[in-house]
């Protein structure tokens, strides 16, 4: 495995993607914020966790089809919304995204060891079909699950109405179903939480990431149900 060096942001306080990074130079914009100015671009970005909004996931995504996204994202706490953008580029971009970010959560030790830290080396192997990166700091290797890339197992649990979705009835929804499981398997999710609405906000133009998104689900024929 070949580890590569690159340049170290790091912060104590969490950073919204929404609002707080432009997508496409990948500037931190949020003027309250220490990195203010900074540019996470093929960094490896340290931060305790997002700040919502559920729209930084879009960010992400942008940042990942703009080739602005940062080489690495180390987080003290793992979250699932900038994991999101990660997962949604791999499954519906996968044959025009070289690479993705690792996306990490190292607890709340390890996360302050790295404090001070001008630059770090990371790497991603395959241990027995277990995706692991590590972060080599001051000639110590830590090991972490890439976020993107957990195994998934059989822990989602399907109702027959979720089975129905799982059951090959078009390309959109099993994109979806391969989506949610991966993102459930994140904070070990066991079951999907029923609902009776939902919000849906398509007004909201961040990038071209975005739009194809949407369109992309339409071409496979996706449709919204509640």
């Amino acid at each position: 495995m070949q580890l590569h060096k690159h340049d170290v942001l790091y912060s104590e306080v969490s950073l919204s993607f929404w609002g707080g990074i432009d997508p496409s130079s990948g500037e931190v914009i949020d003027q309250t914020h220490p990195l203010h100015g900074e540019c996470v671009t093929d960094k490896i970005l340290c931060i305790p966790s997002g700040r919502g909004s559920c729209t930084g996931s879009q960010v992400m995504l942008e940042l990942i089809l703009n080739g602005k996204a940062p080489k690495a994202v180390i987080l003290r706490d793992a979250d699932a919304i900038l994991c999101t953008g990660g997962i949604i580029a791999d499954e519906f971009f996968n044959e025009e995204v070289d690479m993705l970010p690792y996306i990490v959560a190292v607890g709340g030790e390890v996360f302050a060891e790295l404090r001070g830290s001008h630059y770090l080396e990371v790497g991603h192997n395959n241990s027995n079909g277990q995706q692991i990166v590590t972060i080599r700091s001051k000639n110590k290797d830590i090991l972490a699950d890439d976020l993107l890339n957990l195994p998934l197992g059989d822990t989602l649990y399907l109702d027959e109405k979720e089975m129905d979705i799982d059951q090959g009835r078009g390309d959109a929804r099993n994109l979806a179903l391969s989506t949610i499981r991966r993102i459930a398997a994140i904070y070990s999710a066991t079951k999907m939480i029923p609902i009776k609405s939902a919000h849906i906000d398509g007004v909201t133009f961040i990038g071209q990431g975005g739009l194809r998104f949407a369109q992309k689900l339409v071409e496979l024929g996706g449709k919204v149900s509640v």
